[in-house]
């Protein structure tokens, strides 16, 4: 599409040519050369032929988590065989997505074959978000006309933000289902655990025949066996984990979805059977009452029922308050509570049951990984009652929390005892900011236990 500056001025030269022919004035006619002098040069200032601006697309990653900032980096090149004095280019960035740093909107100068960078940072959120073609409007060394165009764009085209779980710290409790875990048990395997007397029955391959060369006597082999370990992801997608740090960024009850979904492939890959509750929602499948329960398995339409369940919880909870109002309402409410059975907690009536209902449908000597961002004492009366039970618990918490207000102060000052309770309840706590890799907080939250530090 083609704009002029100078319409006008073609029509002031056509007004004067003709009232020159009506009056027969021929300084009329000189008159009229002055305006067309200006359109005509409009004119043939503008680039012609096919587009003359190619853009890249770069994007600093293109599958960050939910919350990181990724830096989107749009080089434009004039490709044309003259000058373009004024561009003026505005790249397609998704709607859904917050531009948090810089601009994607610029205004260029570029010579023939020259390139000029434009930057701009958005917040990644879950989904799939793809890039519209950038928007180019090309002005001629007059300034006069403009063609705008939408530029052919090379490189990236969308953002897939998820979430990646690759180790999530498990205990020792395992099934009787053979698996990647190490166990203190001996048994069939591919490590040396210990040696026993020999037992009638014993296989040959177990037997120490290099003790039995030295002093005559039989020993049998005990290798270290791995069993598979039955984990049941429990995601906090409660109203009250609802709440985000700041407008535009994903919620605790989200990420703390994400974090369950992703932990789902590498937990299933490693052999492990996998069960799941979604507080907050009802079973989609069932129709059961909170928690969202399916109990520990494998299989394709296992994986299937998993994901659906997840599925919902995302729908569920796609936009939060801030911690800030989620503290204010918590304050304001002041609904009915019920102590929880050890005196340390107090839960609402509603959380009391879902906890009670929760704990039945564990089965024994399942170990337990807690999404939630601990933003109030639901997931350490989860913990704790998890713990009376004999159940290794594993609580991987998404910081949602700011501090540049008093009320988000608040929030963060009561997650952080959350968290310290957490530990205290005998958990291991990978506290996960949403700027960091989650390995990475896996890793520190896993070092600080084999040090003895929680």
């Amino acid at each position: 599409m083609s704009q002029s500056r100078f319409a006008g001025g073609l029509l002031a030269a056509l007004a004067l040519a003709g009232a020159g022919v009506a009056s027969g004035r021929g300084t009329l006619f000189v008159a009229a050369v002055i305006p067309l002098v200006f359109v005509l040069y409009g004119a043939v200032s503008v680039p012609r032929g096919g587009d003359p601006i190619r853009a890249t697309r770069a994007l600093s990653a293109e599958s960050p988590l939910p919350g990181d900032r990724v830096t989107v980096e749009l080089t434009v090149e004039n490709v044309s065989e003259s000058a373009l004095a004024d561009v003026r280019i505005a790249d397609g960035v998704p709607g859904d997505l917050r531009v948090v740093e810089g601009s994607p909107d610029a205004a260029l100068a570029l010579p023939a074959g020259g390139t000029a960078t434009v930057e701009y940072t958005v917040v990644a959120d879950r989904g799939q978000f793809p890039f519209e073609a950038p928007t180019v409007r090309v002005r001629g060394a007059s300034a006069t006309n403009a063609r705008t165009v939408e530029a052919a764009v090379d490189g990236a085209s969308e953002l897939d933000c998820r979430v990646r779980v690759a180790d999530v710290p498990l205990g020792q409790q395992a099934t009787a289902h053979a698996g990647e875990l190490p166990t203190d048990s001996g048994g069939p395997g591919i490590e040396f655990h210990s040696t026993r007397e020999y037992q009638r029955g014993d296989p040959a391959s177990r037997i120490n025949w290099r003790r039995y060369a030295k002093t005559g006597e039989l020993s049998t082999v005990n290798y270290r066996e791995r069993r598979a370990a039955a984990v049941v992801l429990a995601v906090d997608a409660r109203e009250e984990s609802d709440a985000t740090a700041r407008a535009g960024t994903p919620s605790g009850a989200s990420l703390a979805a994400y974090a369950a979904a992703r932990a789902v492939e590498p937990l299933e890959t490693a052999g492990h059977r996998v069960g799941l509750a979604v507080f907050g929602i009802d079973d989609p499948v069932t129709g059961g009452a909170d928690p969202a329960w399916v109990p520990p398995g494998t299989g394709d339409a296992h994986h299937a029922r998993l994901a659906s369940v997840l599925d919902a919880a995302v729908a569920e909870r796609t936009d939060g308050a801030t911690a800030e109002d989620a503290t204010r309402e918590d304050e304001a409410e002041g609904g009915e509570v019920a102590a929880a059975t050890d005196g340390g907690s107090w839960l609402g009536a509603g959380d009391d049951a879902r906890v009670g209902r929760f704990a039945e449908r564990v089965p024994p000597g399942a170990q337990v990984v807690v999404c939630s961002p601990a933003l109030d004492e639901f997931p350490v009366a989860l913990a704790r009652r998890l713990g009376a039970d004999s159940h290794h618990v594993t609580a991987v918490s998404p910081d949602v929390t700011a501090t540049d207000t008093p009320g988000r102060t608040l929030a963060a000052a009561d997650r952080a005892l959350s968290l310290s309770a957490l530990r205290a309840a005998g958990a291991t706590v990978v506290d996960w900011s949403p700027d960091e890799p989650l390995a990475s907080a896996v890793a520190r939250a896993t070092a600080t236990v084999r040090e003895g530090e929680q």
